[in-house]
């Protein structure tokens, strides 16, 4: 399905940077207004009327209106840096406040009583130079809170894309790790049901094809990093077994030890499988009378724990350090996935190899 594109000619609905400056644009100004009227009204030998409180409120709407328009001129120009977005605010707020404080004056002589009572303080400095001061006090504190939001928005949304670019990488590790595990697992189910062709055994030749397809189906519609029901895996894990079992039929038993209740646990997609291939390619391969392969689970408090474990040897070439690119991939994918909250042990035992898992417990819903 494509990606949709965004039509540039639809209006879009304002973005959070939109909302905070509206709201703390209200604020200021909406402050302005409570604290002149209040102080008017405690000063001595003041009053106040209707039309004064309108002056006053008239005043503060245009000061919010031309905050606004810093605003989109901010947007447009100021960039995204703090200090420079600062300063650019700053220098628009001192033409702002000497318009502001004009336009007020003009709107407190149409609607106020107070220049028809005293006309000889109309556009005198002893008026203008307290106007000034205020109105260039509130524009100051205008500007602080908006580079303050509009800073706290911008580390914000690049933590987002960071989050994004970091769970992007992910889905690229753990895709090459897969890529890594299927071809792997590929060769060695097209070998075994090569050899049995040979052998005309058509009807466990069968089963295999039937057991691949089933495989195929359900791991290539999961992405990388998917989530299934330990139950689920172990399905999976079965076929892969089943196939190995038709080939080595007297060397090779399996037995499964999963706690009730852990079925519904979630582990990461196909956890188990590269260490059942080593398994084979190590153990089976170098014990003559064959292996007996254990799998097991059980919860530990909030703690998921898995093992495979087989009765064979390491094999002498790499000393039980390290089985091929198998445990490799299981410690990267883990780290991926978990971080430290996994852990994964391999190593030998007095009776063969032992594979442990231990994964935070989820549990599929439902």
């Amino acid at each position: 399905m494509p990606a949709p594109v965004l039509d540039a000619a639809r209006p879009s609905r304002p973005d959070t940077l939109d909302k905070s400056v509206l709201v703390l644009t209200l604020c200021v100004w909406g402050g302005h207004y409570l604290l002149r009227s209040s102080l008017f009204y405690l000063t001595p030998d003041h009053s106040s009327d209707l039309y004064t409180l309108a002056a006053r409120a008239i005043a503060s709407a245009i000061g919010a209106s031309i905050c606004l328009g810093m605003y989109a001129a901010l947007r447009r120009w100021g960039g995204r840096q703090p200090w420079p977005l600062l300063l650019k605010a700053l220098a628009l707020s001192v033409p702002a406040s000497v318009l502001l404080t004009a336009v007020g004056e003009y709107v407190f002589l149409l609607l106020s009583p107070y220049y028809q009572v005293n006309p000889e303080q109309w556009m005198h400095p002893s008026e203008l130079v307290p106007t000034y001061l205020g109105y260039q006090w509130m524009l100051f504190t205008w500007c602080a809170l908006y580079v303050g939001a509009a800073t706290i928005l911008e580390v914000r949304r690049r933590d987002v894309q960071l989050a994004a670019a970091h769970g992007a990488a992910q889905q690229a590790q753990l895709l090459a790790l897969r890529l890594q595990i299927n071809p792997h697992f590929l060769f060695n189910t097209l070998n075994t049901l090569a050899g049995l062709v040979v052998l005309d055994r058509k009807e466990e030749s069968e089963r295999i094809v039937l057991n691949l397809s089933r495989f195929l189906r359900h791991t290539l519609t999961r992405t990388p990093s998917q989530f299934v029901a330990l139950a689920d895996e172990i399905e999976m894990l079965r076929m892969y077994l089943d196939i190995e079992i038709a080939r080595f039929r007297d060397r090779l038993e399996v037995r499964y030890e999963i706690e009730p209740g852990c079925e519904c646990a979630l582990v990461p997609s196909l956890i188990l499988l590269p260490l059942a291939e080593n398994s084979m390619k190590y153990a089976l391969n170098s014990a003559e009378d064959g292996i007996e392969i254990r799998i097991g689970a059980r919860r530990e408090d909030g703690t998921l724990v898995l093992w495979l474990e087989d009765d064979g040897a390491a094999t002498p070439a790499n000393g039980g350090k390290g089985l091929g690119i198998g445990l490799s991939n299981i410690r990267q994918q883990l780290t991926a996935l978990f971080g430290d909250t996994a852990q994964f042990h391999a190593g030998p035992t007095a009776h063969g190899w032992r594979n442990l898992v231990r994964i935070p417990w989820q549990e599929a819903s439902g």
